[in-house]
């Protein structure tokens, strides 16, 4: 298939395109890389792709076909309401109010799956997002966790770490290398934004854990003889100190590696899942929505991220939710909810404060 047209600007633009339309309705692999560079190239019109991209999944979901006839009647919707159409923070349009009443579900799922690598490099970046952190002289951050709970750690590059109590990490202020380095003493449950150009690597002193994009727990105390890296999603490649760099031991969904000293070398054991008792309870929370109010999300991701969600309940006492964010970095899995409620967040610390006119009956 030739290149997408570029000459698209607003929703309207892509519902009329042949070319969205058919990547949209037969999602193939081959198309994928052309819409990503399209992506890349143009960030500036992500908001009127994303918008589209929801309006054709609820077509779908819908059990239209896609045609021409159908992507007319969606133009006449947005036409209708493209003079309130200025902003994301803008009033809501009416043929949001219609998505939101009608197939909520449909957008945030739809959403979910089809958010590039271009948006997930932007981290944060999105409707209304305001993000807030302390800044550090010299090239690292540093956070360590002296509370007798779990903290919540954002990366600059969207992913997330759920540090344990008495555990520290050292992460780059802008992670623009080529590679995302991160240095973990302790444990921390990582769930990693997707980018094949810029792998992750966790590097503990016993094993160091390379990821493209995942969700997984690593858990090595400087003080301590074990190691361990847990799969929740994805895969990762665990090269062990003193093992062989070319030769990495590969993890893939629940299951685990344990490392012990032996010999003052690490001997190796992969396994399936921990035992719950051995486990974090990120690790088997699955965030499965099915039209959940969004206040019910919101106090599922305060639990356990340790974060404090801050929203007016009675405005979104009507919003429901429905997606699978599984391994979605935590300031992904608001943001998504945030979209689907035309909401927006701002982080400050360990409080996340939500903003929006809510969902009418």
């Amino acid at each position: 298939m030739d290149r997408p047209d570029y000459d698209l600007h607003t929703p309207e633009d892509f519902l009329q395109n042949d070319r969205f339309r058919h990547w949209v309705q037969h999602k193939l692999s081959e198309e994928k890389a052309i819409w990503e560079d399209f992506l890349n190239q143009y960030p500036e019109k992500r908001p009127a792709y994303e918008k589209a991209v929801a309006m054709m999944l609820v077509m779908l979901g819908n059990g239209h076909d896609g045609t021409l006839e159908n992507a007319g009647r969606l133009r006449d919707m947005l036409n209708a309401a493209a003079a309130n159409a200025e902003s994301c923070q803008s009033e809501s349009l009416p043929l949001w109010r219609w998505l939101r009443w009608s197939a909520a579900a449909v957008l945030v799922i739809g959403l979910g799956f089809w958010w590039s690598k271009a948006g997930r490099e932007t981290g944060i970046a999105g409707i209304g997002v305001t993000h807030i952190s302390k800044q550090e002289n010299g090239q690292w951050k540093i956070r360590e966790n002296t509370s007798q709970g779990n903290m919540l750690v954002n990366l600059p590059d969207g992913s997330s770490v759920l540090l344990s109590k008495g555990s520290r990490i050292r992460f780059g202020k802008e992670m623009n290398a080529a590679e995302r380095d991160v240095f973990l003493d302790g444990e921390g449950f990582f769930e990693v934004v997707k980018n094949p150009a810029k792998p992750f690597l966790v590097h503990t002193d016993k094993l160091t854990t390379r990821v493209l994009g995942t969700s997984f727990r690593v858990t090595s105390f400087p003080d301590q003889a074990g190691a361990e890296v847990a799969v929740k999603t994805g895969k990762v490649a665990v090269v062990t100190d003193g093992g062989d760099p070319g030769q990495p031991l590969m993890l893939y969904p629940n299951q685990r590696v344990s490392l012990i000293r032996k010999n003052d070398r690490f001997i190796s054991s992969v396994t399936g899942p921990a035992q719950a008792e051995n486990t974090i309870p990120i690790e088997v929370e699955p965030f499965d929505f099915q039209f959940t109010p969004v206040s019910e999300a919101f106090k599922t991701l305060e639990r356990h991220y340790a974060v404090k969600i801050l929203f007016d309940e009675e405005k979104m006492s009507h919003c429901t939710v429905t997606a699978s964010l599984g391994d979605e970095p935590f300031l992904e899995k608001v943001r998504l909810i945030c979209l689907a409620t035309e909401a927006s967040f701002a982080v400050d610390g360990d409080q996340v404060t939500i903003s929006g006119a809510g969902c009418h009956p």
